[in-house]
């Protein structure tokens, strides 16, 4: 089982949380392809066509770790510590935007087609001091006293959980009305959704009352009266080092579907223009990723039946090798299901003179949490900006559900896009950024003449 947890991990940390992506370019005048996969309304904006080459934003965020620039330190400033935390939860994440383009067809349609990759990790309601014995990080105080022996805090919530997909997307966006003054437009993505994985591991049927955890001959030993344990996998092999071939070649497929609306206002007016001349004031609403995958579990999907059982966290896995038949059953062959991360996403933005504008957005789950689907951290972001068709300099202020706030900019140059929402928060202080974030890219995009 440490190996699982481990592989798992490392898995997550290659592909890249559960923020909104590219933050800050989605909702900017000039973002192109960027500002489709936040509302598909956006693909008649402020350019005649946009082209994105390669995109990619990857993060890691948690309520407990702070990353500074010295991630070492981090990291061991984060083990002394769990002594004084109670329930780890973390997301790690990546968002990878491949060729794309957005091409205005006349004064009311537009279309777009859109690659996309993603990977969400969930790993929710870790006992702290579970996972500092599961660790070995400095040294566990437990009692050797069976009156003694510590109850693990929340287990049977203690969940991780692994979603990969990719899409490939057709957007099409209508002007509805433009009277100059104001003007409405809705647009719609509809895309085909291929699962290549989804990976859980998590106990169920347990609490703090009738699990334990202490020290025998230098072990930790994790003891559950009466529960199970259950490890399900359907598609991508987590646990037997997963490759791009795998990614690709997922097993479960789905139609999913993004919609949006966006109003906007100009208090000069232009009743003969097509809707790109600037705003005063823009609201935009959307709903994403409808849809959900439907999974069959592989070999290494099992269910343990945990009756008075003693689990080595030295070794999880052997552990539960070691129990009978009769407490182990295959689950390879079932059917599982897993939603697409659903959002709701809501955008306000305002310009207070050429170029200069201020945007809210917020981005809300609503899926259900239960052990299968995807799911995105609820989060909120003021964005100030200065930009014009060459460049554009951004600064997310975020706050989201697990890692709480984080600060960084972004900037656009042309064709390259880079930045981090995350990154004056890591240098500031390694103690409240709780999240580590990048990302860049390569796109381009005409201009209005």
């Amino acid at each position: 089982m440490k190996k699982i947890v481990l592989s798992l991990l490392a898995f997550a940390s290659l592909q890249g949380m559960a923020q909104q992506s590219f933050s800050g370019l989605r909702t900017s005048v000039y973002g192109g392809t960027f500002t489709t996969i936040s509302n598909p309304a956006n693909v008649l904006g402020a350019r005649p066509w946009d082209a994105n080459l390669f995109s990619v934003d990857a993060s890691i965020g948690n309520n407990a770790m702070g990353f500074s620039t010295d991630l070492e330190k981090s990291f061991s400033e984060f083990t002394k510590g769990l002594e004084s935390s109670e329930v780890i939860n973390a997301r790690i994440g990546a968002d990878v935007l491949g060729p794309s383009f957005l091409f205005r067809v006349n004064k009311k349609h537009a279309v777009g087609l859109t690659t996309r990759m993603r990977a969400i990790s969930n790993i929710d309601n870790i006992d702290a001091k579970f996972l500092q014995a599961f660790l070995k990080a400095g040294t566990v105080e437990l009692s050797r006293n069976p009156l003694n022996y510590y109850n693990v805090q929340g287990i049977n919530d203690m969940n991780l959980l692994v979603n990969a997909f990719w899409e490939v997307g057709a957007t099409w966006g209508y002007t509805v009305y433009n009277d100059g003054y104001n003007l409405f437009r809705v647009g719609a993505t509809l895309k085909y959704v291929r699962g290549a994985g989804s990976f859980r591991m998590g106990f169920d049927g347990i609490n703090s009352n009738n699990v334990t955890l202490r020290e025998q001959n230098g072990d930790y030993i994790l003891h559950v009266n009466n529960g199970s344990a259950e490890v399900r996998s359907g598609g991508l092999s987590v646990i037997n080092n997963p490759n791009v071939g795998d990614f690709l070649n997922g097993e479960a497929s789905t139609v999913g579907l993004d919609l949006g609306f966006i109003y906007e206002y100009s208090e000069d007016g232009c009743p003969n223009c097509d809707g790109h001349i600037p705003y005063n004031f823009k609201v935009g609403v959307s709903l994403l990723d409808l849809g959900r995958l439907s999974y069959t579990t592989n070999k290494e999907s099992f269910t343990y039946r945990l009756i008075n059982q003693d689990i080595n966290l030295k070794n999880m896995q052997e552990s539960l090798d070691r129990l009978s038949s009769g407490l182990k059953t295959n689950l390879e062959g079932e059917k599982f299901n897993s939603s697409l991360p659903t959002t709701l996403n809501i955008n306000a933005d305002y310009r207070f003179t050429e170029g200069v504008y201020l945007n809210l957005s917020t981005q809300l789950n609503v899926v259900s949490k239960n052990e299968y689907n995807a799911r995105y951290a609820n989060d909120i972001t003021l964005t100030p900006r200065w930009e014009n068709y060459t460049f554009g300099v951004y600064l997310p202020i975020s706050y989201n559900s697990v890692s709480a706030l984080t600060v960084g900019p972004a900037f656009r140059v042309g064709p390259l896009t880079f930045g981090s929402h995350s990154i004056l928060s890591n240098l500031l202080t390694n103690k409240s950024a709780k999240e580590l974030n990048f990302f860049f890219g390569v796109r381009f995009g005409g201009a209005y003449l």
